[in-house]
C-alpha cells in the first residue's frame, strides 16, 4: 500500500513508482508480489494495481532510459508545478533555476526572496 495525500494524477507516475517499489521487494524477499494498493488522502479512496508483466515491462523501459540519462551525466529540466512546494526533493532539483535564464539571475532573484523574509 502506498499512500498519496492527494489525488490520483493524469500521469502513471504513481502506478509506475508503486510497480517498481513492489519489484524492489520482490527481489529483496524473494517472493512474489502480484497486486498492490494505491491510496489518495484527497480521495479517500483506495485504488488495486495488477502487477501484471506489461507493467513490469514499461518500469524496466524507465529505468534503462533513467540509466542511459545517468551514463550520459545528463539531468533533464523540470516543469515547476504547484506540487515543487510540498516535494521533499526541491533542494536537489531546484526548479526555479531552470526557469531563469542565468545562474547570475537566479541568485539576484534568491538574494531579494531572503532580504524580504527578513
Amino acid at each position: 500500500m502506498e499512500y498519496k495525500r492527494g489525488k490520483p494524477k493524469d500521469d502513471e507516475s504513481d502506478v509506475l513508482q508503486l510497480c517498481a517499489q513492489a519489484m524492489c521487494l520482490e527481489e529483496m524477499l524473494l517472493c512474489v508480489i502480484p497486486e498492490a494498493y494505491l491510496f489518495y488522502g484527497e480521495t479517500k479512496r483506495r485504488l488495486k494495481i495488477l502487477l501484471d508483466d506489461e507493467l513490469r515491462e514499461r518500469v524496466k523501459t524507465v529505468f534503462k532510459e533513467m540509466h542511459e540519462l545517468y551514463d550520459r551525466r545528463y539531468t533533464p529540466k523540470v516543469k515547476i508545478s504547484k506540487s515543487c512546494k510540498a516535494c521533499s526533493l526541491t533542494e536537489l532539483c531546484m526548479p526555479r533555476l531552470c526557469k531563469n535564464p542565468s545562474a547570475i539571475d537566479y541568485m539576484k532573484k534568491r538574494i531579494l526572496q531572503i532580504e524580504d523574509d527578513e
